[in-house]
């Protein structure tokens, strides 16, 4: 089964299954700050926000196709436009791909109690049980998104691999 794991959001975290049968992990910078804020004096990430439009062009070209994408539930309480561009994301996963891909969330406990024992851990927990774990990720810089994207792609194998698709 070909797995794509994504940490949603303007530095979207991914790991994904290869032709190889191993796996490649990264993050996708979707914007810098500096264009944030000129879109946002154009009211473009009201209207058309590029990060979604960017977000499409790189999970075009992911090969191969997924038959799973995964991603954080993440339930948002008080910030509006990290709602609104986080729905946006999912929107543009959705439709990137066929039909006969299957889409599932992990929510956010759930997958730090899987990654660390504790649904609480913070982001510390998460990089440094992922490199207990799977020392293979030690000597290698990763961003918070990048890890998170990692230990959403371990849940989904570990959960998710049985699934019919």
């Amino acid at each position: 089964m070909n797995i794509l794991a994504l940490d949603l959001g303007t530095h979207a975290g991914f790991c994904h299954t290869i032709e190889a049968g191993g796996t490649v992990s990264g993050t996708w910078d979707l914007a810098t700050a500096k264009e944030i804020t000129a879109w946002g004096k154009l009211r473009l990430t009201r209207r058309r926000d590029p990060r979604v439009r960017r977000f499409q062009e790189k999970l075009q070209v992911v090969s191969p196709a997924p038959d799973l994408v995964v991603f954080e539930d993440v339930q948002f309480t008080s910030y509006t436009f990290q709602t609104q561009l986080w729905s946006a994301l999912r929107a543009a996963a959705w439709l990137a791909f066929s039909d006969r891909t299957v889409f599932e969330c992990v929510p956010v406990t759930t997958l730090k109690k899987f990654a660390t024992g504790s649904g609480g851990a913070d982001k510390g927990g998460m990089k440094k049980f992922l490199m207990l774990r799977y020392p293979e990720f030690r000597g290698y810089e990763m961003d918070d998104n990048e890890i998170d994207a990692i230990w959403i792609y371990k849940w989904a194998k570990e959960n998710l691999s049985r699934m019919a698709v």
